[in-house]
């Protein structure tokens, strides 16, 4: 499990999505791509939210202006 790769693949899986997704679609991703438990998925959707990559509202996830550029670099 590398933390990196799962905050980019959570970014790019939102992109791959509209740019929206609900959690429990997010943390199932996590979960059977890169075996990410509850405890890490959580710590990495918070770093996301902190660093203003995404949005948290209403159990859905928003990537922002800002974390749809860094999806663009990868």
């Amino acid at each position: 499990m590398n933390l990196d790769e799962t905050r980019n693949g959570i970014l790019k899986c939102l992109e791959n999505k509209g740019s929206t997704a609900p959690m429990k679609v997010l943390h199932g991703y996590s979960k059977l791509i890169h075996q990410v438990a509850h405890r890490e998925f959580s710590e990495v959707m918070e770093g996301l939210v902190i660093d203003k990559l995404v949005i948290f509202n209403d159990d859905t996830f928003i990537l922002t202006e800002e974390g749809s550029n860094l999806v663009k670099s990868l």
